[in-house]
């Protein structure tokens, strides 16, 4: 095939190749930015719900909205003898643990779980932190999360300690609420940063690659599939000869 000064003159395999190629790599592009733009949702998301002014706990279970981040209230007295202490918890690059403490609500026979933030491991496992908090009524502003589906089951055999604070590796609510005597509302409250009865915190939504990070992704993938044309018909493209 002539085109004005060059002639192009492709193989059946490098077609065949680029033919398949090209669209795949085009296509890894497309879905990207499909991830982007719901990655970005989410953020957004996650922004108007924290904007949102605070919902008191149980008309925000009634209203039937489930998004997670909502910010919310709730009034109760702690359940500080017996607390959770999440095990394999990172903060700053420090391990530890994220305290997580039954609050009996005064307005209903319920009990939710706050994590009141990240405490680290002492000189030994065996040595628990002091886990203190109030003891009278208290009134929690928190964000709403839910525990990761891998993460709701409670493994007795990974718990070092049987007594409490006892140390999990995994949280499934049924388990507990049969240890506890409570029943445990699905969700988890993270206690605000400024709370006074918290420990470290620094709530961020966990979503993995960021959205301009899979825009990113989209680029790679798309300025492949362009160097992959280029370098099929600068391969199979000569310039014919001024000779006649």
């Amino acid at each position: 095939m002539r085109l004005g000064g060059f002639d192009f003159t492709p193989g059946l395999w490098p077609t065949l190749v680029t033919v398949v190629l090209v669209p795949v790599l085009a296509s890894l592009g497309v879905w990207q930015l499909e991830r982007a733009d719901w990655k970005q949702a989410l953020v957004d998301g996650h922004a108007e719900q924290t904007r949102q002014p605070p919902l008191e706990l149980a008309a925000w279970l009634a209203s039937g909205d489930m998004s997670p981040y909502r910010r919310v209230t709730a009034r109760g007295r702690y359940d500080l003898e017996h607390q959770l202490l999440l095990d394999n918890s990172i903060h700053q690059g420090r391990a530890g643990y994220h305290v997580l403490t039954p609050l009996v609500l005064a307005d209903s026979n319920g009990t939710v779980l706050v994590n009141r933030g990240w405490v680290p491991v002492g000189a030994s496992r065996a040595q628990l932190p002091a886990l203190p908090g109030p003891k009278d009524l208290v009134s929690v502003q928190a964000l709403v999360s839910y525990p990761p589906e891998k993460r709701l089951r409670l493994d007795s055999v990974e718990e070092p300690h049987a007594g409490w604070p006892r140390v999990v590796q995994l949280i499934e609510p049924g388990s507990l609420q049969q240890q506890l005597g409570f029943e445990l509302l699905p969700v988890v409250l993270l206690l605000d940063a400024d709370a006074a009865h918290g420990f470290a915190r620094e709530w961020r939504p966990v979503y993995g690659a960021t959205p301009d990070k899979h825009r990113a992704y989209a680029l790679q993938w798309f300025t492949l599939a362009l160097v992959l044309a280029l370098i099929y018909f600068g391969v199979n493209t000569h310039r014919l000869s001024n000779k006649q």
